[in-house]
């Protein structure tokens, strides 16, 4: 979509958090995180938000892998919103959305927005909405299958207009590789999250740039650390500056800030290329892209 690309921030700051969880610990005897694993990614998300929260300027956004959050910790997970003043998005622990006769569960992840976001007030109260995940992995729905749950999907897609800070899509994990939805995101954003607990951290790594290419946007994986494997990418032309951020190495907790572009970006969406000295500083747009209206 166009935006007014004269009010648009330059850069925009978001904090990416790698908790350490351990699936087979945390899930391995029914859909719930167990008790040790919740204190354990508690901990970790505590630590790393106070970090943040000496940072200055602190971030914008503040993104957290898949299944991160116990459901009892939302709470606090709210005040952390309001005291970063930062959009918080995060995986949530599998819903049990079980009745009288069926066993059955949703995975979701969550977005808080503080009533105070980028240096202004934006509404009255803090708002939550939640974004359920479409597809099982394999993986995921033999574990659930051991355990006699069930999945129910959620088919829809969301964008998020963060005014200044340009638009942005949330896909959970699996759906990453669900073509028809990511391409529903060429020409309608700026930012792409990608929230996951995969172990196949390289395939993940390869679809993070081709879909930066495809749908040109800038693309956020923020991987569960047991694996390791978060990854930003953002369509520069030049590869040195391609790769904004990369972590390898498995069962670290880490967090990190980073600044990805914003009104270079949709400016290149809009006019085919800005000149950065002699060069274009975004690759080429792809075939047939087009700024949805």
């Amino acid at each position: 979509m166009k935006l007014p690309v004269s009010t648009l921030t330059e850069r925009l700051r978001v904090g990416l958090i790698q908790t350490s969880l351990d699936y087979e610990i945390a899930w391995a005897t029914s859909p719930k995180m167990s008790k040790v694993e919740e204190d354990h990614a508690v901990s970790e998300i505590g630590r790393f938000v106070a970090g943040f929260r000496e940072e200055k300027p602190g971030p914008d956004i503040v993104v957290m892998p898949e299944l991160a959050v116990p459901h009892g910790f939302l709470p606090r997970l709210r005040v952390m919103a309001r005291t970063l003043s930062a959009v918080i998005i995060a995986g949530l622990d599998y819903r049990d959305r079980s009745t009288a006769t069926e066993r059955i569960v949703s995975n979701e992840a969550v977005v808080i927005v503080p009533n105070r976001w980028r240096k202004r007030q934006i509404s009255s109260h803090t708002s939550v909405r939640y974004i359920g995940k479409t597809y099982c992995s394999h993986g995921e729905q033999q574990r659930l299958d051991q355990q006699k749950y069930g999945f129910s999907g959620d088919n829809a897609i969301w964008v998020f207009d963060g005014d200044d800070a340009g638009r942005f899509g949330i896909v959970i994990c699996y759906d990453f590789l669900d073509l028809e939805r990511v391409a529903s995101y060429r020409g309608q954003i700026q930012h792409l999250f990608v929230l996951a607990y995969n172990k196949d951290i390289r395939s993940f790594q390869h679809a993070a740039e081709a879909m930066a290419r495809m749908v040109f946007c800038n693309v956020l994986v923020c991987n569960a650390g047991y694996y390791g494997g978060s990854l930003v990418v953002s369509p520069y032309r030049r590869p040195e500056r391609r790769t904004i951020y990369q972590h390898s190495g498995s069962r670290l907790a880490t967090a990190q800030m980073i600044t990805i572009p914003v009104k270079a970006l949709h400016q290149h969406q809009l006019n085919r290329g800005i000149t950065a000295g002699s060069e274009l500083e975004f690759k080429s747009l792809p075939a047939g892209y087009e700024i949805q209206q």
